[in-house]
């Protein structure tokens, strides 16, 4: 079954288009007139199907066919027009509609296409998944708590990335796709985010999405400040349970969903210190436990809370406790 969005000029052609499609067993998720109503309806829905006119003079149907392919949306598209000049269909073919149909159009041609574009969408289908399940988070976005958002849009954008080198062109779509929706809440709200579109490399990507959720989250913290604490909360907590791991402030907060800065400032405003100086803070508390038992030499103490040498936990114990772990362990009488 396809979701189909319909792109007609002419209100009585496309009613006409719309129940031959519902006769055949399909759902029309959207109509629109021109191709500013349809790239503005396929940002909220993602149809499977995009069945477009040419709409001369202009070509604007076209240039819209042409916006899909390039930024690589996961929809198929069927032309439709009553011009049968070839460079059309040619120009058409190339931009990546998999048919081109004359008006009028008849039942059995644009059955054959439709069951055309079928065989077609298995090829978007996990693209089209992503697409659906981004969908459903902006339909939320107003709803949850932004430690949730948090979460939420970072599993989104790790799911986008999951999609294999050979499909780095569909991965790139649904992020050209996720700044559009992005950018059409914001408008909504009467939020402009005011950083352009520059990156050009993936990581940049997702550096920039982490950058705009978190402009989201500033315009409605007021509400919801309780909920970012416990995102930060449960990077801490992440923290104090791997302590003995090399962590380093890029990963905890890659892993929560929030950029390197953003991240950086909410550890310093939960814990008081630094991300270096509270995992520190975490190794040498534990440290401390250890070295009540005589045992353990202070080395191995060293290497139990995730330091490879001893001059630097030495260096770092001192800091902290005002003494090196041996006067700290004779002064307990150890």
């Amino acid at each position: 079954m396809l979701h189909v969005l319909i792109v007609e000029p002419y209100t009585g052609k496309r009613a006409r288009i719309k129940k031959m499609v519902q006769e055949m067993g399909h759902i029309v998720v959207g109509e629109a007139r021109d191709r500013v109503e349809a790239i503005g309806l396929m940002e909220q829905g993602w149809p499977t199907l995009l069945l477009t006119d040419l709409m001369l003079p202009r070509l604007e149907g076209l240039a819209l066919v042409r916006q899909v392919y390039e930024q690589r949306i996961p929809v198929v598209t069927i032309v439709l027009s009553d011009n049968t000049r070839f460079d059309y269909v040619r120009q058409s073919m190339q931009a990546g509609a998999i048919d081109y149909l004359l008006k009028p159009v008849k039942a059995e041609e644009l059955r054959r296409a439709l069951q055309r574009a079928e065989e077609r969408v298995g090829y978007f289908h996990a693209a089209h998944r992503e697409f659906v399940q981004a969908q459903q988070f902006f339909e939320r976005l107003d709803l949850i708590q932004p430690g949730e958002v948090i979460q939420k849009h970072a599993e989104m954008i790790q799911s986008m990335q999951s999609f294999e080198e050979g499909q780095q062109g569909e991965r790139l779509g649904l992020f050209r796709m996720l700044y559009a929706k992005w950018h059409y809440v914001l408008k909504k709200h009467g939020l402009h985010f005011d950083e352009p579109i520059s990156w050009e490399r993936e990581e940049e990507a997702i550096a920039y999405f982490q950058r705009l959720c978190e402009f989201w989250l500033a315009q409605s913290a007021s509400a919801a400040d309780n909920s970012v604490k416990l995102n930060v909360k449960r990077a801490c907590d992440y923290i104090r349970e791997n302590y003995r791991s090399d962590h380093t402030l890029a990963e905890v907060s890659g892993r929560f969903g929030m950029s390197v800065s953003y991240f950086s400032v909410q550890i310093k405003k939960y814990t008081g210190y630094s991300f270096v100086n509270y995992l520190n803070r975490v190794r040498i508390e534990k440290a401390k436990e250890l070295l009540l038992q005589p045992n353990l030499k202070i080395y191995e103490v060293a290497g139990e809370v995730g330091y490879d040498t001893l001059q630097y936990f030495n260096k770092v114990f001192k800091q902290a406790v005002q003494m090196t772990p041996g006067e700290y362990r004779r002064r307990l009488g150890i």
